[in-house]
């Protein structure tokens, strides 16, 4: 019987390493991006003027964001041969969502931060003097914070139909599963908060019931593969006409 096991480690290894891509960008992201993370906007300060002054980090930041994105979407095609075993549609749903839209947000986010640096440098070379200029920095910067929480949903959409596969399937253990349920529901009202600027802060620590949830999933795919004897049972009713 095939066991899988490459599918298990790799989908393991990919998780984890966006989860670390993630984190790596945040850190070197500088005060901009981490705004932008922690859900917290800067005001009251020249925009433009701190982010040509931090480009490098931004650049760093915008680059570690791409790697996280292709990690995360690489990581569903590993997925996605076992889990259409069980249901095709939530396979394609863990896919379309976790993987092709959630791939797309990561994209779009990498490139307004590239924009957001071509548009600072062009600031300072202008004599930093020139409020069009300013006002598509702010736009830029304020669709950024817009686009965080649109993004957020897609990938809660995702991560549902990836643990709903998991809990049917007993691939992994289905306390890993009900975790992961159980820290949906707060990043759903963090969601909501950050799309209705009505984050206090609170955000940060909605999201932290889902956060550690996946990098145990992450390890637990690395080290010990999928469940040989649920594995086993979801082939045999794959091949049974």
């Amino acid at each position: 019987m095939k066991t899988y096991k490459k599918n298990a480690v790799m989908a393991g290894a990919l998780y984890f390493l966006g989860t670390a891509f993630g984190i790596t960008a945040a850190v070197v992201g500088g005060k901009v991006l981490s705004s932008i993370v922690t859900a917290k906007p800067l005001s009251n300060v020249d925009l433009l003027a701190l982010v040509a002054s931090n480009s490098a980090q931004l650049n760093a930041g915008a680059f570690f964001t791409l790697l996280m994105g292709i990690s995360l979407v690489a990581m569903t095609a590993f997925l996605y041969p076992i889990f259409k075993k069980d249901s095709e549609e939530l396979a394609l749903g863990m896919l379309l969502f976790r993987g092709a839209l959630e791939g797309t947000w990561y994209l779009i986010t990498m490139l307004n931060l590239l924009v957001l640096v071509a548009v600072s440098k062009e600031y300072v070379s202008t004599g930093a003097n020139s409020t069009a200029l300013q006002s598509i920095g702010n736009v830029v910067y304020q669709f950024q914070d817009l686009l965080a929480p649109v993004g957020t949903l897609v990938f809660l959409i995702g991560a549902s139909c990836l643990y709903i596969s998991f809990y049917r399937t007993k691939l992994i253990p289905r306390w890993l599963t009900i975790w992961g349920f159980i820290g949906v529901i707060p990043y759903l009202a963090y969601v909501i908060l950050h799309y209705f600027h009505l984050d206090n802060g609170i955000g940060f620590y909605l999201q932290m019931i889902l956060a550690p949830q996946e990098i145990v999933m992450a390890i637990w795919l690395i080290a010990k593969g999928f469940n040989q004897k649920a594995l086993a049972e979801l082939l045999a009713d794959t091949d049974t006409p």
